[in-house]
């Protein structure tokens, strides 16, 4: 029964992801606390360890908390993000603290405005269906520099601690909104993309950021500069 409706599922939590992401972008941040029983910014911060170099871009950066935080780690990101009202909600957060407004640009990631090599990082939290597109990949690839890093936090998992943990844990995986390394995400993304190809342009590894109540995954893909 759970397969039969995965697909169904799936396709209600992205219309509801793009709902958060346009017109409901100001509740954004009060209903990823609710499903992340409050985690959300810590497993966004995952991927700041993993951050290398100095010229950071963030792909898809929503309402900006993850911004906020890599300027609070030193470093002065760009960002790109489609949606005007993930601008403003991220702007307003720069104005309410009285910093520097950030550099931010609406993109699309399968058509970046940067010339090739342009970062030493990439990075994204969570991201909608473009991981899946080989020309959005294809664009990641041409903008990062050698030996440079994209780094992808996904696959959420909660300690089985409670019933409320192991339910929000069942609905992640089927509803497909997040990827899972358990079953070898990365070899998954290769077999079933539509050019593999894309995805031997990197070099991956999965490391396991631990939490109090929970655990993230932050995939790492270094850029293979000989892909073939």
């Amino acid at each position: 029964m759970q397969n039969e409706n995965a697909p169904l599922m799936r396709r209600v939590v992205r219309w509801g992801l793009n709902e958060l992401y346009t017109k409901f972008a100001f509740a954004y941040d009060a209903v990823s606390v609710l499903v992340s029983r409050g985690e959300w910014r810590t497993w966004t911060r995952a991927a700041i360890p993993f951050v290398q170099g100095a010229r950071v871009l963030e792909i898809a950066f929503g309402t900006g908390n993850l911004h906020l935080d890599l300027y609070d780690a030193g470093f002065t990101p760009i960002g790109i993000d489609l949606s005007p009202n993930m601008h403003a909600v991220t702007q307003a957060k720069f104005r309410a603290q009285k910093r520097t407004m950030p550099r931010l640009a609406r993109a699309h990631v399968q058509a970046l405005p940067f010339s090739d090599a342009s970062f030493s990082t990439l990075v994204m939290t969570f991201p909608p269906g473009f991981v899946y597109d080989s020309g959005a990949m294809q664009e990641l690839w041409r903008v990062l520099q050698a030996r440079g890093v994209l780094l992808w936090v996904d696959a959420p998992q909660f300690y089985p601690r409670d019933t409320p943990s192991r339910f929000l844990s069942w609905l992640f995986q089927t509803t497909g909104g997040c990827a899972n390394p358990e079953t070898d995400e990365i070899a998954r993304l290769l077999q079933n993309s539509h050019d593999g190809a894309l995805w031997r342009m990197w070099h991956w590894r999965v490391e396991r950021v631990e939490s109090k109540y929970s655990a993230v995954h932050v995939f790492i893909g270094t850029k293979n500069a000989n892909p073939n």
